[in-house]
C-alpha cells in the first residue's frame, strides 16, 4: 500500500524539476519583434500580444470597421497642450468591441476568483499528502513566462513626428495611457507637431480573435506649448 505512495512522493521532485527547466528552456522564450523593443505594456497585455498584432499588421490586415474602432477623447482636435502637468490620454472602443473586452473581463476575473471548480478542490483535498513537497518545491510555473495569456480589446498607442515614427509605443489593455516622464521629455524635445495614432485588437490568449480586426482608429496631431 505504500509503495505507490513512495513512487509518487519520489517522482514529484523530478517532475517539477522537469517542468521548470522546461519553462526556462530558451526556445519557449516568446521573439520579439525586431525594432520594437522600446513598446512600453500597460494593464495585462503580453509580448505574445504584441507579437501577434505586428505579424497581422505587417500582413495588412489593418481593417476600418467603425463600430470596434479606438476614438480619442483627448486631447480633443488641434490641441496644444501645456508643457505641465503631463497629461492622460483617453479613448473609448466601439460599441461591439466594448461589449466584447467587458465579457472577456469578466471571464478573467471569474477565473482570478475562483480559479478551481468544486472537482478540482475535491482532488487537492484527495493529495493532501502532497501538501509538504508544494511547499518545499513551489508552485508549478505555467509554461507561459511572459504571464496568463492575454484575452480581451487592447489599444496599440503609437506617437510620432514627421522624423521619428516610434517616439513613444504603448500597447495596453486599458483606455487611457499618461506617458511617463522620460517618455514626455521626449516628445517635448522633438519641438515638432505629434501625432497620436490608435489601433485596438481583440485578443484569444494572445491572438487576434477570427473577427478581431486590427481596427484603424484615430490619428490626431497636436501640439506641446512652448
Amino acid at each position: 500500500m505504500m509503495r505507490p505512495i513512495l513512487r509518487t512522493l519520489l517522482l514529484v521532485p523530478l517532475s517539477c524539476a522537469a517542468l521548470y527547466a522546461c519553462s526556462d528552456d530558451p526556445e519557449t522564450e516568446p521573439q520579439l519583434p525586431s525594432g520594437y523593443e522600446d513598446v512600453v505594456y500597460e494593464g495585462t497585455v503580453t509580448d505574445e500580444t504584441l507579437t501577434s498584432l505586428v505579424s497581422s499588421l505587417e500582413q495588412g490586415m489593418l481593417q476600418d470597421v467603425v463600430s470596434k474602432a479606438p476614438t480619442l477623447i483627448a486631447p480633443e482636435e488641434a490641441a496644444q497642450i501645456p508643457k505641465t502637468p503631463i497629461p492622460t490620454f483617453t479613448w473609448h472602443i466601439g460599441a461591439i468591441a466594448s461589449n466584447r473586452g467587458m465579457a472577456t473581463d469578466s471571464r478573467r476575473a471569474e477565473v482570478f476568483l475562483h480559479p478551481a471548480g468544486p472537482e478540482r478542490r475535491s482532488a487537492v483535498g484527495e493529495a493532501s499528502l502532497l501538501g509538504p513537497l508544494a511547499e518545499l518545491f513551489g508552485p508549478i510555473r505555467s509554461a507561459e513566462a511572459h504571464g496568463t495569456p492575454f484575452t480581451g480589446t487592447a489599444t496599440w498607442v503609437v506617437f510620432s513626428t514627421s522624423s521619428d515614427p516610434s517616439l513613444h509605443r504603448v500597447l495596453t489593455s486599458e483606455l487611457a495611457h499618461t506617458p511617463s516622464q522620460a517618455a514626455w521629455d521626449a516628445m517635448v524635445a522633438a519641438a515638432a507637431p505629434i501625432t497620436v495614432t490608435l489601433i485596438a485588437g481583440i485578443f484569444e490568449s494572445n491572438r487576434l480573435a477570427a473577427d478581431g480586426g486590427p481596427f484603424r482608429g484615430t490619428a490626431r496631431p497636436f501640439t506641446i506649448a512652448p
